[in-house]
């Protein structure tokens, strides 16, 4: 009997314990089916960008970028004839809770310094969610950034990328965008309600064990 009360006490806890639900994904795009797989200059084609001055690296067009760099699939070079910049053609609607954007980034595999990156999440009202500046050396392979943000508010929202610095055909290399939303995970403190039955089946072991010892 006293191991039964103390394991429906244990599943009591455990409920009221339990962590919100995961993040869910919204969008992962590694490029790798655009284009057939081929490889492109001024490649405006993307399934889920609207792009301006980006090339897409892979067999048949300075694939071997992507592989200096440490990758094994197509990614992009932020920088075509110009800076580049890329939008996400949809615009998500975010819930309150966590944000996280995540990617990977790689430095020109020319020898160029100073190009940089601004990744930013934007509202469809133009409120700036997100933006910040990103900068690898010549030659960095490739490395992956996480970033996370809480919204206190529901919001539709839209994910960019931006090309800076000297405009020269030789950008930084990005790969393996995700964009995650949902609750934040944590674990909430047991509601009242739990607390007291925990309680009161504590003191009703309590006085199990007492009765039993007296016989």
């Amino acid at each position: 009997m006293l191991v039964r009360l103390a394991s429906l006490f244990a599943v009591a806890l455990a409920c009221a314990a339990a962590p919100a639900s995961a993040q869910t994904v919204l969008l992962n795009d590694s490029f790798n089916g655009e284009n057939g797989g081929a490889g492109a200059a001024e490649y405006s084609g993307f399934a889920n960008w609207s792009t301006a001055n980006v090339d897409l690296l892979a067999p048949g067009y300075f694939f071997n970028l992507c592989q200096a760099a440490g990758g094994s699939t197509p990614c992009v070079d932020m920088e075509g004839s110009g800076n580049g910049s890329m939008t996400s053609k949809a615009a998500f609607d975010l819930a309150p809770g966590g944000v996280t954007i995540q990617f990977d980034l790689a430095g020109d595999q020319r020898g160029r310094n100073n190009n940089t990156v601004t990744a930013s999440l934007v509202s469809t009202l133009g409120a700036v969610l997100f933006s910040e500046v990103f900068s690898l050396a010549a030659d960095a392979g490739f490395t992956t950034f996480t970033r996370t943000l809480t919204l206190a508010d529901a919001t539709s929202a839209r994910l960019s990328f931006l090309s800076g610095g000297p405009a020269d055909s030789m950008g930084l290399l990005l790969d393996n965008v995700v964009l995650s939303a949902g609750a934040v995970v944590a674990t909430p403190v047991p509601e009242p309600s739990s607390v007291l039955l925990l309680g009161g089946g504590l003191a009703l072991m309590g006085s199990l064990a007492r009765r039993r010892l007296r016989a």
